[in-house]
């Protein structure tokens, strides 16, 4: 028994020797927020009429990387992005992660902060059916990479690693806001 023990602890130990070791510490904060708005009725010649309540959601990151080596860390990347995915009576659409990557170097036990731009999401629930339609935000995620390497990541759900793989730049969401201008005909 004494034996299968020790076997047991020399293998966790040389597994944990041979995983690679991010040489940066990364923690990130989720500051979300969802505002419902609940619908209305009211009664017009008799009739009992329902407005659907309106849901806003956003989801913003604080990501913060500490250096707590005795030598500076350079050709640092960020990468990270926020899931979201169309929502109709039909189903679901295929989710898409907006972000983007920034670029640092840290000093000898240096830190840094970065605070990415907010993700919105809109949509609309019927009172009388379990209809949602819109937008909704299905998580996050953050990679950092030394040197063109992960060294660093978490995707939470898991299940939104696949919208990551397509990053799409936060200026597509500005685009998504914003109606198309109206070209001049001659």
């Amino acid at each position: 028994m004494k034996t299968l023990l020790i076997w047991a602890v020399a293998v966790v130990v040389v597994a944990s020797a041979s995983a690679q070791v991010s040489p940066i510490q990364v923690s990130v904060q989720r500051a979300a927020s969802k505002k419902d708005n609940p619908g209305n009725v009211t009664h017009h010649g008799g009739m009992v009429y329902w407005s659907s309540s309106k849901i806003a959601s956003s989801l913003a990151l604080r990501i913060t990387l500490q250096n707590p080596l005795t030598r500076p860390i350079d050709d640092i990347v960020v990468r990270w992005g926020i899931a979201k995915v169309t929502v109709s009576t039909e189903g679901h659409g295929a989710p898409a992660a907006y972000g983007r990557e920034e670029k640092c170097s840290l000093g000898p036990k240096q830190n840094k902060v970065i605070e990415t731009d907010v993700v919105e999401a809109n949509s609309r629930e019927s009172p009388i059916s379990d209809h949602r339609s819109g937008e909704k935000i299905l998580g996050h995620g953050v990679q950092v990479l030394i040197d063109g390497k992960v060294v660093w990541e978490e995707f939470v759900p898991g299940s939104v690693k696949s919208a990551f793989d397509n990053l799409r730049p936060m200026e597509d969401l500005d685009k998504k806001k914003k109606p198309p201008k109206p070209t001049k005909k001659n």
